[in-house]
């Protein structure tokens, strides 16, 4: 680990450090029970002599101009990579109970007081908590609130980890536990990916990854999250098209995202993707684009072996980006087909939920492999395929859902065997001979248009 500094700080002396909050950081997120167990913690702490508040995780580039400043982060500034939320709770609390005593004390000085926070939800939660201290401490005699804050400034303390490596930052953040809690799948294998990146990327490179990931998982971002991305479709397509259980993603099954280091691995099948990962590297270095402006992604498959490292990233922010390209853009290219069929009447039921879901990860795995060829039809094919369990069932759990995306002869399994786009569209889709249930009469509606309901249903007896 490339530690540079490992020591223990007042909070009065770690908040009078040039502390930066980079844009990769998450909004503040806590909440009124967040706040009150951290002033009952130090209420409750405040005979002892000192009371240690835990560990926060500091990154400081390396002063060379090989490592600028981010635009975010002023040059030698220490970016907070874990305790941001702690800290600034920190700095509410002592902020708060300095502006309320009398006469002229105000000695409080943090340099988190001049961040300038753009997320909608940090602003709303700062302020919120901001009022929440306010009405606790008014409570209490001026001398009371005046030794509480000093506590707080000289008898807290804070472990502070500084390094100046910020995938090592981020690695050390990730081996942290805080009070038990078990860490997300999304940051493990951030941590993981990043640890494969040490041998072929450099610092500058490691923080534009980390800095995309992040946004990934930051709720003010309008882009699909890594929740969605990543838990409900590419973890579901890669497990489906095994024949493997996609029920939930978690920090048990992360290896479905672990592949190989072409830099390390010496297999025989590497040898195509090493070759493949060489050219694109190849034709995007070459001095001419600088002229023709063009530039070649790495052509993923979802189902492929997962190359470790920043081919990792690159994989999961491809498909967020084809999300969004076939779903969500202005003018995608299955908006409205989407919309036309899926939105309906009780279309927000958990099990047509799960439908919808499950109708979306075939579409995304046909695009994939076969791009915008014959795709209306196709996207026809797959709401045939995956809403009959609409019509069939009365109550849909996950289970079923995941039983009939893995079955042998399933649309999964149809799709990774095709050649060409017409053997999927030729694939043999039993009609429905009665709608068993009314809950979703567009549903059935669609069904008789498309010519895959035959016989009398609910709605007609």
């Amino acid at each position: 680990m490339a530690i540079i500094d490992k020591n223990v700080y007042t909070v009065a002396n770690l908040l009078k450090q040039p502390l930066a909050i980079p844009n990769y950081q998450r909004p503040y997120k806590w909440r009124v029970k967040h706040v009150n167990q951290l002033l009952d913690d130090i209420i409750n702490h405040q005979t002892k002599s000192c009371y240690r508040l835990g560990t926060v995780v500091l990154y400081q580039a390396p002063n060379t101009d090989e490592a600028p400043a981010s635009e975010d982060v002023p040059k030698g500034a220490l970016s907070i990579v874990d305790g941001q939320q702690r800290l600034l709770t920190l700095t509410l609390i002592c902020a708060v109970i300095d502006a309320s005593l009398a006469g002229n004390k105000h000695t409080f000085e943090s340099g988190l007081l001049a961040h300038s926070f753009k997320s909608a939800i940090s602003i709303n939660n700062l302020q919120h908590n901001a009022k929440v201290i306010e009405s606790r401490v008014s409570n209490l005699a001026e001398n009371v609130r005046q030794e509480l804050l000093d506590f707080v400034l000289h008898k807290c303390e804070l472990i502070a980890v500084t390094l100046d490596n910020l995938s090592e930052a981020f690695q050390f953040f990730d081996s942290q536990n805080a009070r038990g809690k078990a860490l997300a799948p999304y940051d493990l294998l951030k941590a993981y990916h990043l640890r494969e990146m040490m041998q072929s990327t450099d610092e500058t490179q490691r923080l534009s990854y980390v800095q995309a990931w992040e946004q990934g998982i930051n709720p003010d971002n309008a882009m699909p999250s890594l929740h969605t991305i990543m838990g409900e479709l590419l973890f579901r397509m890669r497990r489906w098209t095994d024949g493997d259980r996609g029920i939930q993603f978690s920090r048990h099954n992360i290896e479905v995202f672990k592949g190989v280091n072409l830099d390390s691995a010496n297999y025989r099948y590497v040898e195509a993707m090493l070759a493949l990962d060489y050219t694109v590297e190849k034709y995007n270095s070459d001095p001419i684009r600088q002229w023709d402006k063009q530039h070649k992604s790495y052509p993923f498959q979802v189902d492929q072996v997962m190359i470790n490292g920043k081919r990792f990233f690159d994989y999961i922010q491809h498909y967020i980006t084809m999300y969004f390209k076939l779903f969500s853009a202005e003018s995608a290219l299955l908006e409205k087909v989407v919309r036309d069929l899926t939105v309906y009447q009780g279309c927000n039921r958990k099990g047509d939920r799960y439908v919808k879901n499950l109708f979306l990860c075939a579409v995304m795995y046909y695009y994939d492999k076969f791009g915008d060829l014959e795709l209306q039809k196709a996207a026809q094919l797959c709401f045939i395929w995956s809403y009959r369990l609409r019509l069939e069932l009365q109550r849909i759990g996950i289970e079923s859902v995941d039983n009939h995306a893995r079955s042998r002869n399933g649309l999964f399994k149809v799709i990774n065997k095709a050649i060409h786009p017409q053997q999927v569209l030729n694939m043999n889709i039993p009609t429905v001979e009665s709608a068993k249930y009314k809950n979703a009469p567009a549903v059935t509606d669609n069904f008789k248009e498309f010519g895959y309901l035959h016989g009398q249903t609910i709605n007609d007896s």
